[in-house]
Order: structure tokens, then C-alpha cells, then sequence
């Protein structure tokens, strides 16, 4: 994982960290438990790429990394 941002809370308690994957973790300070982990919504977050022609493999790739899924 590599961070983005990092940010503390006015009471010290909450670490909140942002990665370049696009996820929002929230952190126990004393304990470094992760509390809650968000995501942003990738763009082509379930899209079906099965039977798909006309795309080469980095373009496929590609979007795979944008959200989209192969099936079977």
C-alpha cells in the first residue's frame, strides 16, 4: 500500500490514512487496529468483460484495474 494522505483526529484517538488505491482506512492510534476501511467506486466497478472483442490485452487489463471483471 502506498499513502497518499495521513491524518490524525483533534482528540488523538483516530489515525485516518489515504492510499493511491483509492481506499480510506481508519486506525485505532494506540492499538494500530483497523477500524473501518472505505473505497472509492472505480468506474467500471462489475462491468462485464466476458466475450468482449476489439480490446487488446493491456486494454483489458486496464480496465480490470478500473473495476472491471472477467467471467468464466
Amino acid at each position: 500500500m502506498s499513502l497518499k494522505s495521513i491524518a490524525l483526529s483533534p482528540d488523538g484517538q483516530t489515525l485516518v490514512t489515504g492510499s493511491f488505491d483509492g481506499k480510506m482506512k481508519f486506525w485505532d492510534f494506540k492499538t494500530g487496529e483497523c477500524l473501518k476501511t472505505f473505497r472509492t467506486a472505480r468506474p467500471y466497478e462489475g462491468m462485464n468483460l466476458t466475450g468482449v472483442t476489439g480490446l487488446t490485452e493491456a486494454q483489458k487489463s486496464m480496465l480490470k484495474v478500473l473495476g472491471a471483471v472477467e467471467l468464466g
